[in-house]
């Protein structure tokens, strides 16, 4: 049962039901474009969400799939604490499991087991620091800005965390496509594709969906 608070809104997704902040992190589009983009998953699949901030994409990813294995691991508190109660309000505990965590230190202190996800997934912070103007609102500073984290972090950690043959995605600014590729290629990741999404329709597209593949 969801107990209001003065600062959140509850909020509807089909047939999920999503707590969040007024002011705070907002899940946007890009999320669920994300989600779509790594179905379909089987039972037998294990996927983690880095980064999940509200526990949309688990939530997606339980409702439109079979999958039985699903983290999400997220540095701010405060968005540990909503997601939790995302899990439980739309019954999904028994498959989603939130953790408060710093993804960059998942390899040094081997609290997740390494090459253990035959899914890794992740809408990260992608305006780097001090090229954009910053959030007032701390919370949304830290899910969009790189403050926290990089993206040599972010893929590094991605293929530690991936099963052999695991898949990979993210969504990114198209202006930061090649950079993205240098850093997959960097880390010795296999790009298997690509997606462009626009706003709207017959506008430009400013995102683009990424799987890669551990090898």
């Amino acid at each position: 049962m969801y107990s209001a608070n003065l600062d959140e809104t509850l909020d509807e997704l089909d047939s999920l039901k999503i707590i969040q902040k007024k002011n705070g992190y907002r899940f946007s589009a890009d999320s669920v474009q994300l989600a779509n983009f790594i179905l379909p998953l089987q039972s037998t699949d294990s996927v983690i969400d880095i980064g999940t901030g509200s526990g949309v994409i688990p939530l997606i990813l339980a409702k439109e799939s079979p999958v039985q294995n699903i983290i999400g691991i997220e540095i701010q508190k405060s968005l540990v604490d909503i997601a939790k109660r995302n899990v439980e309000l739309n019954d999904l505990s028994s498959r989603i499991r939130i953790l408060e965590g710093d993804f960059r230190v998942i390899a040094d202190n081997q609290s997740l087991e390494k090459n253990s996800f035959s899914a890794v997934i992740s809408n990260p912070p992608y305006t780097k620091f001090a090229s954009g103007r910053i959030s007032p609102s701390s919370e949304k500073a830290m899910a969009k800005m790189e403050l926290a984290s990089s993206l040599n972090n972010l893929v590094n950690v991605s293929k530690y965390l991936a099963a052999e043959d695991g898949r990979i995605c993210y969504i990114y600014p198209l202006s930061r496509l090649q950079e993205m590729i240098s850093v997959i290629q960097g880390n010795g990741l296999e790009l298997v594709r690509l997606e462009f999404v626009s706003p709207k329709p017959a506008c430009k597209a400013k995102r683009v969906l990424i799987e890669v593949m551990a090898k």
